[in-house]
Formats: structure tokens, C-alpha cells, sequence
């Protein structure tokens, strides 16, 4: 059972953001931007835990990839009087791979062992980890070439807009569902809690799918109230339902 909202003066005032990771998508497969089986499974629990709550949700916000909004569907479907769902690039994951593009050449001549991994990067969760730690790192320092690709800083800067236009718009005393992906939902924690952009990435990992994150907010500010609580998934007595990617 996930827990509510504090009642009472606690509450007065505030509004409540669900900020929910997407169910596991298809990694490994020729488009990853698709829910799994378990991954649709995982976003049916999380409905229908949200549902137990006997809340209103007011309104629900969801980036425009395949697996946020097949996830918010699958989550809305749920619900006894869902809100509309409005598609907002501004949640949407970052796009690693041309910053990946743009800093393998140099990663690979410091470390010629990076060669052997980045062909299995897309069969081989180990490689895949080796290769995207390695540039996200370096992506972050802001000290390297990446070309094109969004910085850091604007992807910082991109979410935090995106929380902003949700408070603004949300009103006093509402409930928001947020179908996001783990950088968003990492950056949405670092904006609550002043975090170092290095503990902000390592927070990206660490994100289930089809977590629940809770935020509280007024016009004063974010407050983190739950983070990544799978607990709905838990539950369930099925340990294969817990997954990172």
C-alpha cells in the first residue's frame, strides 16, 4: 500500500507531484522506446496502487516517448476518473547517445579496452554500463566536446521548467501525475534537495521502473516527500517485477 498525502494543516496549501518512472522498456531489442511485457505489467500494478490511494488526481503530465506514454495510458487506465494526459517534450529522457557519439573517440584512445565493449553495448548490460557510465561522467564535467548533443546544464534547466509550468499551472491542493524517465526524475530530486550534479547522475541508475517518487510544492518551493518506492511492486510477492532498466 503506498502512502497518501499528509492530511491536516501539514498539508494546507500544498499540491502533490507523482513523479513515476516508466515501466521497463525493450533494451536489448531493435527499439528500445517500447514497453516490455513486464514492463506493461509493471504499469497496471502501478495503476491500480494508485487507485487504492482514493485520491483525485487533477491533472497528468507525460514526455512524448513511446514508454512514458504507454506507461501513463497504461497507469490512467486504471484510475476510476483519470485526468486528461498532456504530452510534454520538456519531461522527456535525455538523449545520450550523440553526447555518447561525440566523446567515445577520445574515451576509446584513453582506454583501449572500451573498444571491445561499445559493439555489445546494446546485448551486454555490462558493456552497456562501462560505456554509458564512462561518457555520462565526462557529459556532466562539462569539460569535453560533445558537439551538438544537450548539455547539462540545459538539460537541468529544461526539467526544472517543466516542474515550474507543472506548479504553476496545477493550482492549491491538487494531485499531478508525472510519467517521466530516470534523468528527469533525478534532476526533479536534485532541484528538491540542492544535490551535486555527481550525485544527481548516480541517482539515474538507481531509479526503478515504474517507481513512485512524491514531491510536495507550494509557491514557496519543492519539498522530496518519497523517493523510487517500488513497495506496490513488492507486494505483489514477485521479486522479477523490480528492475532498472
Amino acid at each position: 500500500m503506498l502512502p497518501s498525502a499528509p492530511g491536516g494543516d501539514i498539508n494546507t496549501g500544498m499540491s502533490v507531484i507523482y513523479l513515476i518512472r516508466h515501466g521497463q522498456a525493450s533494451f536489448g531489442q531493435g527499439n528500445y522506446d517500447c514497453l516490455s511485457e513486464l514492463g506493461r505489467r509493471q504499469s497496471g500494478i502501478t495503476g491500480d496502487a494508485l487507485r487504492s490511494l482514493g485520491l483525485r488526481f487533477d491533472a497528468a503530465y507525460c514526455g512524448t516517448m513511446a514508454r512514458q506514454q504507454d506507461t501513463a495510458r497504461a497507469v490512467l487506465d486504471r484510475l476510476e476518473a483519470p485526468p486528461s494526459l498532456e504530452v510534454a517534450a520538456e519531461f522527456n529522457e535525455y538523449e545520450s547517445g550523440p553526447a555518447i557519439k561525440a566523446l567515445l573517440p577520445a574515451m576509446i584512445e584513453e582506454n583501449s579496452a572500451l573498444a571491445q565493449a561499445v559493439p555489445k553495448m546494446f546485448s551486454d548490460r555490462r558493456s552497456f554500463q562501462l560505456v554509458y557510465e564512462g561518457a555520462m561522467a565526462r557529459w556532466i564535467s562539462g569539460r569535453y566536446d560533445i558537439g551538438e548533443a544537450e548539455s547539462w546544464p540545459t538539460f537541468l534547466r529544461r526539467v526544472e521548467a517543466a516542474v515550474d509550468r507543472v506548479r504553476g499551472e496545477a493550482g492549491r491542493g491538487k494531485n499531478v501525475l508525472v510519467f517521466s524517465s530516470g534523468g528527469p526524475i533525478s534532476a526533479v530530486t536534485r532541484q528538491a534537495l540542492g544535490l551535486q550534479d555527481e550525485t544527481t547522475l548516480r541517482l539515474t541508475w538507481m531509479i526503478k521502473n515504474a517507481s513512485i517518487s512524491t514531491f510536495f510544492y507550494n509557491q514557496r518551493g519543492l519539498a522530496l516527500s518519497m523517493f523510487n518506492s517500488t513497495v506496490h511492486l513488492e507486494q505483489t510477492g514477485d521479486p522479477g517485477l523490480i528492475t532498472y532498466r
